[in-house]
């Protein structure tokens, strides 16, 4: 995910949401999920063994 994508993204939800923010607040929002968004890059490609997954699995 680029920093453009990252703006372009939180420009939209912010609209989406009726909010009308600054562009500096507008920034600390982009800046924070950039934040996020690298912290959980680091464990999106990580395998979840089946024996750890909590949700319930679909039997006929």
């Amino acid at each position: 995910m680029t920093q453009e994508t990252i703006d372009q993204y939180v420009r939209t939800a912010l609209a989406l949401a009726g909010y009308a923010l600054r562009d500096s607040a507008e920034a600390e929002v982009a800046l924070q999920f950039a934040r996020i968004h690298d912290i959980a890059s680091v464990f999106v490609d990580e395998a979840l063994p089946v024996e750890l997954e909590s949700a319930s699995v679909f039997r006929p």
